[in-house]
């Protein structure tokens, strides 16, 4: 590969010249993170222990809000609803994952990448609009409960409430755990499995002592995500939950009920220590059954041939699959519907919705391309730069930047949502009601994915390419625009793309943050299934999860991965 000369310099130039331009540019953007990621997080946790009305400050300190949250009924309720609901769908999630990555993994099976692309499916489609989907297939009305009540006479438990929640979270977040775990399994050391196996080991023992030990880890990894993932989703709550409250609809209220900063504060915090706690005590389990294998062997394990062990995998895969793309296949099929009233199917079928939907959701669109536009731009520009901080440069509190950048990752959006609301809404720069508010709010929910992105791109390219250059007389910035960027363009396009798709239908930050002139996509379907406009929101469903699986294999295609390895 060839590059244009950098202009000559003067003799010794190289040595003697001190370039200033790579610690300008990592201090502006250390300056950035603190001021749109640290400072909200300071700011909402001190405005937890401050009265609404009163004044931030030390001597309005107080612990009225936290009070009210352990006296009233509502607050405490919501608190155990949370917690049943974060542990139940992680533990259904993981239940109905293991098995399929065993199957995957260590089962021959046709279609494998075709399988392991369909997975990924569940994780893009915005879960708030599969949660109404569920309505028609499992409400009082639905297609499912007809089903089962006209031929077997089975009742479904009221689809409202705890139930709904965590069947609608648990099929939509229950890939996090499969594609981590599937991918421990094709790639773990197939040795000591084996050796057990020629001393006579059961099958069944092998799996609960060996495989299942090794695994642990990649386990714990995946249901913190959909740990974290379900605390703090919103959306399906709200139109599953009826009156069982979640710590998430909670602080919903408090805002466009009572606009009490505080008190949402008070609330997201403790949603926030929730998940910390589980964190830390999935960390300690982890600890507690950590094994490693310490053979060198790389092959992979050998793989289930019997007729009855590929029955049992593709029948229990393809049942599950059918299940987890439900919502998304109403969905499409309700997007074609007309006419849909008192009857258990449509009775009218077109394409009157998609030709009648541009003018009422023209706005909301455009709004949410502009909006996902320049957060990932400012994604890509100080994603980049902290990711060539991080992997280039040696400093002391290297793991905060590290950790500053990956904590809104691990916070719920609904709490990331309030964290600016209260601290932009008042002060020097006020940014409440503006698109900028929500842009930075996305910026901080997604700049991980560039982080990460990049990070691991900046790893494979040889540091010798940069001191070259520098020998050669080139500036850092040069030496940036010429030689680097053109090297790990691919993961950062990439990482844009997965960016861009993510947030176009960005829900729990938006719900707190938007205005009526900044409407996005997620809003827009959300008002509409709240007021019942179900097959006008489904068109719009519809053509965004199209969208995003465009978008979402494009990124896989650049960077010649699988889709399921952009989520792993």
């Amino acid at each position: 590969m060839s590059f244009p000369e950098p202009a000559a310099l003067p003799y010794g130039a190289a040595t003697r010249k001190i370039d200033l331009l790579p610690y300008v540019v990592g201090l502006l953007t250390i300056l950035v993170l603190f001021v749109f990621m640290v400072y909200p997080i300071l700011k909402t946790t001190m405005a937890s222990f401050v009265e609404n009305g009163q004044e931030l400050a030390l001597s309005n300190l107080t612990l009225v809000n936290f009070e009210k949250f352990l006296e009233g009924a509502t607050f405490t309720k919501a608190l155990w609803h949370s917690i049943v609901v974060g542990v139940l769908t992680c533990v259904v999630s993981t239940a109905l994952a293991l098995p399929a990555a065993y199957a995957v993994a260590r089962v021959t099976i046709p279609f494998h990448n075709f399988i392991l692309a369909l997975m990924v499916i569940p994780i893009i489609a915005p879960p708030f609009i599969g949660a109404y989907s569920w309505i028609t297939l499992l409400g009082r009305r639905g297609i499912i409960t007809h089903f089962l009540d006209s031929w077997f006479g089975i009742e479904m438990p009221s689809l409202y409430g705890p139930f709904g929640i965590v069947v609608a979270l648990s099929l939509h977040y229950f890939p996090y755990i499969f594609l981590f775990v599937q991918g421990a399994l094709a790639a773990s050391d197939p040795y000591i499995e084996e050796s057990a196996h020629l001393m006579g080991a059961r099958r069944s023992w092998i799996i609960r002592t060996i495989t299942l030990p090794l695994v642990l880890p990649t386990i714990a990894a995946g249901a913190l995500i959909v740990l974290a993932k379900a605390l703090g989703n919103f959306g399906v709550p709200a139109i599953l939950g009826g009156e069982y409250y979640v710590l998430p609809t909670l602080i919903y209220y408090q805002i466009h009920g009572f606009f009490d900063l505080n008190a949402a504060s008070a609330i997201a915090l403790v949603n926030v220590l929730i998940t910390l706690v589980a964190i830390l005590l999935l960390g300690w389990i982890n600890r507690k059954r950590r094994f490693v294998t310490i053979t060198s062997v790389t092959r992979r394990s050998k793989q289930h041939t019997g007729l009855g062990a590929q029955i049992l995998a593709n029948g229990y895969i393809w049942f599950l699959l059918l299940f987890a793309l439900l919502p998304q296949i109403v969905i499409v099929f309700s997007s074609f519907a007309e006419r849909w009233g008192g009857s258990l199917l449509p009775t009218e079928y077109g394409f009157a919705n998609y030709l009648s939907v541009w003018e009422g959701t023209r706005w909301p669109i455009f709004n949410s391309l502009i909006l996902a536009s320049a957060a990932t731009l400012m994604c890509v520009v100080f994603g980049s730069l902290a990711a060539y901080t991080s992997v280039r440069r040696k400093f002391f509190g290297k793991w905060a930047l590290d950790l500053t950048i990956m904590l809104p990752f691990i916070i719920p959006g609904i709490v990331t949502g309030v964290a600016f609301l209260t601290t932009f809404n008042t002060g020097p720069l006020v940014l409440t009601g503006t698109a900028m508010i929500i842009v930075l709010a996305y910026f901080t929910r997604r700049i991980a994915y560039i982080f990460r992105s990049v990070s691991a791109s900046i790893s494979q390219v040889d540091n010798k390419m940069e001191e070259a250059s520098a020998t050669c007389g080139a500036s850092w910035g040069w030496t940036m625009r010429k030689v680097m960027v053109p090297l790990i363009a691919p993961g950062i396009l990439a990482g844009s793309i997965l960016v861009f798709s993510t947030l176009i239908t960005e829900m729990s930050v938006t719900i707190i943050l938007y205005s009526a002139r900044w409407k996005t996509i997620a809003i827009s379907i959300f008002e509409q299934l709240t007021n019942d406009d179900v097959l006008e929101a489904s068109t719009v469903g519809a053509i965004a999860i199209v969208m995003t699986l465009i978008l979402v294999f494009s990124a896989a295609k650049l960077i010649g991965k699988s889709m399921s390895d952009m989520f792993r």
